[in-house]
């Protein structure tokens, strides 16, 4: 993908979110209305957005983590009660294939120069502009390098590697789980499926067409060695997502997790973390041997639906003001920036390494997100021990072929 390559090739990859102080260049008056995830990243930029009310100009940012479904339902209305979106390579095609969003081609030639709009950061499908990227993102291979010193435990490179590690670790006092995951049921235990699946090279739909393809012997080595992993973690882990992984981290409850990057700043967070200076990060594991890293890469940006209420023209410089030098500048370590202005660090090594040894990104295909769902929902039943791996593959699958066609995909 060009807004991930652009990153990666303009060099090597060498906490808390603060607001820039520059004054807001944005002109206009009225009111615009934003939604979007609750990342540290998204906090920054609905901060500096934010920073621009006043008499004439009044804006309102939604941060929930049903970011995804409540667009999706602003987006399906007569009219958005939102007038900006965010959203990421997986959600955007399913709302651009049902006409949900308009272009930007317009607006970015207009303030190009102004707020310095680089070409990596447009998501385009043919030649229409249809968001403005503002970060990466990836999972990648968090471990304290301290306990794996202790023990004269190499990096894991392989899942192998990491659940050889994992037995060792077990009998770590400091360390409650060897391992962490974000395996709550849904949307993130679909992403560790996901990871997995394509690392061993299998293909979620049969080519060329929106059938199924997921339900095979690659899904069932997929789940296998989900429950091998899951057999190190905490008893809850399906009820854990990043935020939950992320505080068990700062805890010290864990050792090592394929987690996201866009968290690796909160390990030194004095505020919050105990192992300040104890987690190190690398690529992802493969999952065979020789294998490109077990993860996507994924963008997240910001979008103008095609129903919205608002001023297109004032939506588009909030944007804009929100991704402002000065704004990434300030918060350099938040994430990693699709931005000019972003120098990149330690806490990025893991997304570059990843990367660079041919991770994928996640498929942009509009029925990806109906399969995403159908397997969150369904696998976790024989991680539990209630069913077999085949079982769940054939309810996934059989969720996934009721919402295609449901959605007219499938007839």
């Amino acid at each position: 993908m060009k807004v991930l390559s652009a990153l990666f090739i303009s060099g090597a990859l060498s906490l808390a979110p603060s607001l820039a102080s520059a004054a807001c260049l944005v002109q206009g008056s009225g009111e615009i209305n934003v939604i979007s995830n609750s990342y540290p990243s998204t906090e920054v930029i609905s901060r500096a957005v934010q920073a621009c009310q006043s008499d004439q100009l009044a804006i309102s940012w939604k941060l929930t983590r049903e970011s995804e479904t409540e667009t999706k339902q602003a987006l399906d209305a007569k009219v958005s009660p939102y007038d900006i979106a965010q959203v990421s390579n997986s959600s955007i095609s399913p709302l651009q294939a049902a006409g949900m969003l308009q272009p930007m081609n317009d607006l970015v030639e207009k303030y190009r120069d102004k707020f310095g709009i680089q070409d990596s950061m447009l998501i385009k499908f043919g030649d229409d502009i249809m968001a403005i990227a503002f970060q990466v993102n990836a999972q990648n291979l968090y471990y304290r390098k301290d306990v794996l010193e202790k023990y004269g435990i190499a990096v894991p490179t392989t899942y192998e590697e990491l659940l050889a590690a994992a037995e060792i670790l077990k009998r770590e006092e400091a360390i409650e789980y060897p391992l962490g995951g974000t395996y709550k049921a849904g949307w993130n235990l679909a992403q560790e499926f996901v990871n997995i699946y394509l690392g061993l090279g299998g293909e979620f739909f049969e080519s060329g067409s929106p059938k199924p393809a997921f339900n095979n012997d690659k899904g069932v080595q997929t789940l296998e060695l989900m429950k091998r992993l899951i057999g190190y973690m905490s008893p809850n882990a399906l009820a854990l997502d990043t935020t939950a992984v992320m505080q068990q981290f700062q805890q010290g409850s864990v050792a090592m997790a394929n987690f996201w990057a866009s968290r690796a700043g909160k390990m030194d967070d004095p505020n919050e973390s105990q192992v300040v200076g104890l987690i190190d990060f690398a690529a992802a594991p493969a999952a065979t041997a020789g294998g490109a890293p077990a993860t996507t890469l994924w963008w997240d940006g910001l979008v103008l639906p095609k129903n919205m209420d608002g001023d297109r023209d004032l939506a588009f410089q909030l944007i804009m003001e929100g991704l402002r030098d000065q704004v990434v500048e300030a918060n350099n370590d938040v994430t990693i920036w699709l931005h000019p202005a972003y120098q990149a660090g330690r806490y990025s090594i893991g997304v570059a390494e990843s990367a660079q040894g041919g991770a994928p990104s996640f498929p942009m295909l509009p029925q990806m997100t109906m399969a995403h769902a159908a397997i969150g929902n369904n696998i976790g039943d024989f991680l539990v021990g209630n069913e077999s791996a085949q079982k769940s593959l054939k309810d996934a699958e059989s969720a996934y072929i009721k919402a295609a066609k449901e959605a007219g995909y499938l007839k």
